[in-house]
């Protein structure tokens, strides 16, 4: 009678304690504490509990890549760990014979059929701003300190990396609490959607505070209505070779006695169709063509911002 034969690591990668290359599950294959067909592999969670954890709506059930291993038999395996850090196992990637693309291996070259137990997963994807976004000016719909993206502005969207990383800030000068900027004006300058969890995320800048800018929840902004030039700050856009006015905008104002819109403005993403508000060393100037009077711009001023044509 011969003794069962079991498989061998020939290579093995370096460990990493973190990665953002991450995977969600095929329902395949189990996650085992050694490659599953080593001698000693024990079983950290059932194919029909990776089914479970590859729809879970929560961020930090994402799984992320660790380590790769080669066996004797030509088996790759992968090494992961939840973003949470709670599990962390080997799982099945396919041999090492077929194709691969970016640590997840194929049995097609078309890489649409994942042969293993794992597929590539992203945690978040950026999301084109809507013509409203663009154009529209902010303020905070539920100033304070809650930390669910809904109070707190942060520099990238929770619960899409692992903590492990230390890279998620505050990205406010108050740490705790957004109350302070409760009456400020804010644009938007991006969009993510978050992948399991399935809402939107905005970068917003406050337009009078160059140190508040960051991710928040998108329903946690209030778009506010248009407001008159009275009221506002009219800007109006001027193409720099025909010194023509291109379009308008007017700034709500927020609460101070006055507002700098020379740090951020340049960032709002609804300028006239065609023109840029970055100079490329073709279209000439660009910017606010009085800059002592945009630092210091009150409801009722009338600002001009000299617009290039956009030879992107």
């Amino acid at each position: 009678m011969h003794a069962k034969t079991y498989a061998t690591i020939t290579n093995i990668s370096q460990s990493k304690k973190v990665s953002g290359d991450y995977v969600n599950f095929t329902g395949k294959n189990a996650l085992y504490t050694k490659a599953g067909t080593m001698h000693g592999a024990k079983l950290v969670k059932s194919t029909s509990q990776l089914k479970k954890l590859a729809r879970s709506t929560r961020g930090l059930d994402s799984f992320m890549i660790l380590r790769t291993a080669t066996t004797n038999q030509h088996n790759v395996y992968l090494k992961i760990r939840s973003l949470d850090g709670k599990t962390t196992g080997w799982i099945y990637d396919g041999k090492s014979t077929q194709s691969k693309m970016n640590n997840i291996i194929y049995k097609d070259k078309a890489h649409k059929y994942p042969a293993g137990g794992v597929t590539a997963f992203e945690t978040s994807s950026t999301s084109l701003l809507t013509q409203t976004e663009k154009t529209s000016y902010y303020r905070l719909a539920t100033p304070g300190s809650a930390t669910d993206g809904t109070g707190v502005l942060y520099n990238t969207t929770l619960d899409t990396a692992s903590p492990a990383w230390g890279t998620l800030k505050v990205a406010q000068p108050n740490q705790t609490t957004s109350t302070p900027y409760a009456s400020d004006v804010f644009i938007v300058t991006f969009a993510k959607t978050r992948t399991r969890q399935g809402d939107c995320w905005l970068r917003v800048v406050d337009l009078n505070n160059t140190a508040v800018q960051g991710y928040i929840k998108a329903s946690a902004m209030t778009k506010l209505p248009a407001t008159t030039a009275k009221m506002g700050i009219t800007v109006n856009y001027v193409d720099n070779a025909s010194n023509k006015v291109v379009g308008t905008t007017i700034v709500p104002v927020s609460d101070t006695t006055a507002m700098n819109l020379t740090g951020l403005f340049g960032y709002f993403e609804g300028l006239p169709s065609g023109y840029t508000a970055n100079a490329d060393h073709t279209n000439g100037a660009t910017g606010f063509t009085d800059k002592a009077a945009a630092q210091n711009a009150v409801a009722g001023d009338v600002l001009t911002y000299q617009v290039g044509v956009d030879r992107n």
